[in-house]
């Protein structure tokens, strides 16, 4: 991909080379993670995001962007402003599995898709596992699964995120966990991604489009996801209030 085209790719919908790069580098397994993401047919399916709004405390707003852009991290939520108008990431709060200097890739813990998982492998024999519904974790390469699973131990096939939380791309692994029956509590689908090019998201975040929080198995597997935005956002401007009065600096941006 030229220069010219980096700078250009739209936030969220990051190109197929760099996003195998991110995470191949983080799991063992060059061939299996290929398989699972089927990157070669990667592709953009959002358009630039819509910057928010004019705020009327731009210094204030400056330093809380330019704290969450340091805050930025593999394990690390992102929770979307409340003036983010894109679609595709309004009130979503994002789990950062990879970060780098090559670009960024999460998924998108709070939004249920109206498919069943079992809809999704038709060939498993039915289980606890299957009956839930599979989720939506982003707007890149719908067609292809991965999973998080909360265990003290990382299962086979899966990447360490944040402590307790791991990611699962490798089909025969998530198939595994999906035969043992594995509650919702502790095993979610999801369909599809987000990524970033390089320096995208910092670029958002620093424009206030993504707040940062330290991420935990509660948040990403909430018993409610469509109100985990708001629990999150909640938090943040806690945070940022605590901040402004001069509490001290606390863990989030």
């Amino acid at each position: 991909m030229s220069n010219a085209a980096r700078r250009d790719a739209p936030p969220g919908s990051y190109a197929a080379n760099h996003v195998a790069g991110i995470l191949v580098a983080s799991l063992p397994t060059v061939t299996v993670l290929a398989a699972a993401l089927g990157f070669a047919g990667l592709h953009s399916t959002r358009p630039v995001a819509t910057p928010p709004v004019a705020h009327p405390r731009p210094q204030l707003d400056e330093r809380l962007n330019q704290s969450a852009v340091a805050a930025l991290a593999s394990g690390k939520l992102l929770v979307a402003a409340r003036r983010l108008p894109d679609p595709n990431f309004a009130k979503t709060v994002v789990l950062l599995a990879g970060f780098g200097p090559t670009g960024a890739m999460g998924i998108v813990v709070n939004r249920p898709a109206d498919i069943t998982v079992a809809r999704v492998f038709p060939h498993l024999t039915p289980t606890i596992a299957t009956a839930g519904h599979a989720f939506l974790g982003g707007p890149v390469d719908r067609t292809q699964a991965l999973a998080l699973v909360r265990a003290s131990e990382a299962p086979a096939g899966s990447r360490h995120v944040v402590d307790g939380v791991h990611l699962v791309a490798s089909p025969d692994a998530l198939e595994a966990l999906l035969r043992s029956g594995a509650s919702a509590s502790r095993l979610r689908v999801y369909l599809g991604y987000a990524g970033w090019g390089p320096g995208q998201l910092e670029k958002e975040t620093a424009l206030g489009a993504w707040h940062v929080l330290d991420a935990d198995g509660d948040v990403v597997f909430a018993a409610d996801p469509p109100a985990t935005w708001q629990h999150e956002i909640a938090r943040v401007e806690v945070i940022q209030a605590r901040r402004q009065a001069g509490s001290g600096t606390l863990r989030a941006g």
